[in-house]
């Protein structure tokens, strides 16, 4: 199987030749060490080539207008502005945080003009990446979703946790104005021809659990996305859902929505990945787990090769499972660690599954 048809079959409940590898690349360090440079942005280009040298399955190609993520290079430490409105100090790579909202009340509201969809350069990113695909690789098609874009960037979590209760209306309408635009702009990527599948970023929880209660996501939030999720699964593509923290009071609903997987399934935030595997077997694809603030960082390149292997035990049987750390590679984790998750799949995540737990480390990788 190629990456693309080993992901697709995943993603879609099936058992592949491989389980798939998934991961963000966000570390200047490790493009430094793997490419033997770095970007000022986060280049499509230079990031599919290097999820091929690293042996993923799948490359995320966020479509630009993603808040936080540069479209032009600005100087450390610089305040500038986003096509959002969102007010930014660069002090990061690639993501960003904001360190101001545009809309803080409806007159806000009313006096705010979303982006244009057809802005030049909107598929920049994914275009690059796509033209630079050589090894096959799943490309995934990255918007945000509606919660995570209410808290952080059109506003801040203070206004909208006022809103809530203040003016619910405001906050319906929002939530459906930026659908509307995140469709449109799905409507562009797909055209592009080279999109597999859809990627939402929508952190709903914390590490101890959810940062509204369960009934104000379903009043406010479930509909919109479930909305967003149904318009990209109309292109015959899966939807990927990236989801951080604890969402155990919430999941229910959110597998209801349709997404076809659930990322990153986050062990520190006691997501357990047995639980989910059990609980919605055949319905998500699960893809985690491998701790990414312990285990990758200061964990020996044998913590890694065990860990690997228990999330594949846990996972892998029966397909319909792909295999990542719990967000991303980050600046903090040696890039052995990250060579040992990748070596350890692809050594021992081969169906049919042989490897047994309680031998793992007797066998050395191929």
């Amino acid at each position: 199987m190629t990456s693309r048809q080993r992901v697709l079959c995943a993603l879609n409940g099936g058992t592949p030749d491989r389980v798939p590898i998934w991961e963000y690349l966000f570390s200047l360090k490790h493009q430094k060490e793997v490419m033997g440079y770095t970007t000022e942005l986060y280049d499509g280009k230079t990031q599919v080539q290097m999820a091929a040298k690293l042996g993923l399955d799948v490359i995320w190609a966020p479509i630009n207008g993603f808040c936080g993520i540069e479209d032009v290079p600005h100087a450390q430490d610089e305040i500038y502005r986003d096509e959002w409105g969102v007010t930014y100090r660069k002090n990061g790579w690639p993501i960003i945080a904001q360190i101001d909202t545009p809309v803080k009340s409806r007159e806000n509201w009313a006096n705010y003009t979303m982006p244009s969809v057809e802005m030049p350069g909107r598929l920049k990113i994914l275009k690059d990446v796509i033209g630079a695909n050589d090894h096959q690789l799943a490309v995934v098609a990255g918007l945000l979703g509606p919660f995570t874009m209410m808290t952080w960037y059109l506003m801040d979590f203070e206004t909208l946790s006022v809103s809530l209760f203040m003016d619910p209306d405001l906050v319906h309408e929002m939530a459906d104005a930026f659908v509307e635009w995140a469709l449109g702009s799905a409507k562009l990527a797909f055209g592009t021809g080279g999109v597999d599948a859809f990627h939402i970023s929508d952190d709903w929880g914390a590490t101890s659990g959810l940062l509204i209660s369960p009934d104000q996501f379903r009043e406010f939030f479930t509909k919109p996305f479930e909305r967003l999720v149904k318009g990209l699964k109309a292109y015959g593509v899966p939807v990927i859902m990236h989801n951080d923290g604890n969402l155990w009071d919430i999941l229910d609903d959110l597998v209801a929505t349709g997404i076809n997987a659930y990322h990153p399934v986050e062990k520190a935030a006691s997501m357990d990945l047995a639980k989910v595997k059990q609980r919605y077997c055949g319905r998500v694809c699960p893809i985690g787990n491998v701790n990414n603030k312990t285990t990758m960082v200061t964990g020996t390149k044998e913590d890694v090769i065990r860990e690997t292997l228990e999330c594949l035990k846990i996972g892998a049987p029966g397909g319909g499972y792909m295999l990542s750390t719990d967000h991303s590679l980050h600046d903090d984790i040696p890039l052995e660690n990250a060579k040992a998750l990748i070596e350890t799949v692809m050594g021992h995540g081969k169906y049919p599954l042989h490897f047994h737990l309680s031998d793992q480390m007797k066998e050395p990788l191929p």
